[in-house]
């Protein structure tokens, strides 16, 4: 059975610190799953004989449970679902539907808000509560992400590089014309560093191996920090070379690969995966990564801006990012949708993956975002970039085979985790590459916003309400 309530990520933890040399802050803004011994391949090969529970375990209430948990008649429930406000999927050969747990808690907190500031608060640091900070970096819409007011669909659709929108989000300003950043040197011995440790024992995650860059980055900065040295620019992009290196470790022969000169980050990965006589898989690597670039006020770019307002060195403020990213709800659910259909070679093993885990009474990791009630944008777009490249791809056709059962038998509509699944798969990358792209790509997005924070000029430290020990 899934493990819930308020749980932490320990891996590593003294380590870092140290590495650092600072206080890193571990933020649980919410309720987090901890599918860390329970991959969700397991859950779902084992569950057939599972009741559907109706129990505080369970990510779904019945319409009777819901209802009592809101204090509300049957009726409003339906008025809230035709809303939007509460979401509910169907179950397979059943007529009954079942609703969200956590949108249903979402409308109860709500209801307590209304009662007293302190409650209010609460609220607000959860899913879907209120905005608590003012930014000019993205908004989220129907239509998807906008950047600094432009479309993210848009600018991956028109062949804007990464670099081209990291600049217009770290800057403002858009530069139409094809652009390449300069090299800036790696510090002395990095690369030797990153192959002696991350090649050493088995293979690391790429969520780990992205940490391990950045700390070592954070401890070159010998000369001080690059804010007093007004070099955060040039940091940020060495910063992106390097971690675009990491990716070098998914190959067959892992290794740390250098960008080399005047070559985009979309076309160094490709080179790493023999991709790079294909134009049309460079371009939707480029198309992923301008995509996950950034998302507004998610956990991990809260944990950045958290990081940033106590005056931390840029790298610093990247790694408690990843620290967060990496968790099963955020970039974690990549992996987790890979573990699902690892094996699964047939429709009808898709079809009984499926089954599993809606027996399992568990979230299917990848579908359903919140703030995309009519399904996620830059999904939809990933899972056309996939059936455009590698039509005939046989593991590709399974992955789209279990989103379209998913969406029509439950209601279930993709989020970017199985898009990027999808894309990487039809374009033949190994595994894990969905959750690398995704990292590497919100990269940009966290830098973003710690510049953007340290603008603002404040620490943020939110209050807790302390209820006793009992």
């Amino acid at each position: 059975m899934i493990s819930r309530g308020p749980t932490v990520a320990e891996d590593n933890r003294e380590q870092w610190q140290g590495i650092l040399g600072v206080n890193r802050h571990w933020i649980n803004l919410d309720r987090i799953i901890d599918l860390s011994s329970h991959p969700a391949v397991d859950f779902a090969m084992h569950a057939h004989n599972a009741t559907f529970p109706e129990a505080a375990d369970s990510d779904y209430l019945s319409a009777e449970d819901a209802a009592r948990m809101l204090r509300i008649k049957p009726q409003t429930l339906y008025t809230y679902v035709s809303r939007g406000l509460i979401r509910s999927v169907a179950q397979l050969d059943r007529k009954q539907r079942l609703y969200y747990r956590e949108d249903i808690e979402k409308v109860r907190a709500r209801s307590v808000a209304r009662h007293g500031q302190g409650a209010m608060a609460e609220s607000a640091m959860r899913w879907g509560g209120q905005p608590v900070i003012n930014t000019s970096i993205t908004e989220i819409t129907p239509e998807g992400p906008f950047y600094r007011g432009r479309s993210a669909l848009e600018l991956a659709r028109s062949g804007n590089s990464l670099e081209a929108v990291a600049e217009l989000l770290w800057t403002g300003v858009l530069h139409h014309e094809p652009m390449r950043w300069d090299q800036e040197p790696l510090p002395p011995e990095f690369v030797s560093l990153m192959n002696t440790v991350a090649l050493h024992g088995p293979r690391q995650p790429i969520a780990r191996i992205y940490a391990l860059a950045t700390s070592m980055l954070g401890i070159a900065e010998t000369a001080g920090s690059e804010i007093r040295r007004g070099t955060t620019i040039s940091g940020a992009r060495q910063l992106m070379l390097a971690l675009t290196g990491c990716v070098g470790y998914l190959a067959p022969e892992p290794a740390f690969s250098a960008p080399q000169l005047s070559t985009s980050i979309a076309e160094s990965i490709s080179t790493v995966f023999g991709l790079e006589s294909e134009t049309a898989a460079g371009s939707a690597i480029n198309q992923a990564l301008v995509l996950c670039a950034d998302h507004e006020l998610s956990s991990s770019t809260f944990a950045a801006r958290v990081a940033a307002s106590t005056g931390a060195e840029l790298r610093a403020c990247v790694l408690a990012a990843i620290a967060a990213h990496s968790g099963a709800t955020l970039g974690g659910a990549c992996d987790l949708a890979e573990d699902l259909l690892r094996g699964a070679n047939t429709r009808d093993d898709v079809t009984r993956r499926l089954e599993a885990a809606e027996q399992a009474g568990a979230r299917v990791p990848g579908f359903n975002l919140p703030v995309y009630p009519k399904g996620d944008p830059r999904a939809r777009h990933l899972l056309r970039l996939a059936e455009s490249v590698a039509p005939q791809s046989p593991r590709a056709l399974l992955i789209g085979a279990f989103i379209d059962q998913a969406e029509r038998r439950l209601q279930l509509r993709p989020s970017i985790e199985v898009g990027l699944v999808a894309l990487t798969a039809a374009l033949n990358m190994p595994e894990r590459s969905a959750s690398a792209l995704w990292t590497l790509g919100r990269t940009v997005g966290w830098i973003a916003h710690v510049l953007e924070q340290r603008l603002a000029g404040f620490v943020l430290r939110p209050r807790a309400k302390y209820v006793g020990a009992g």
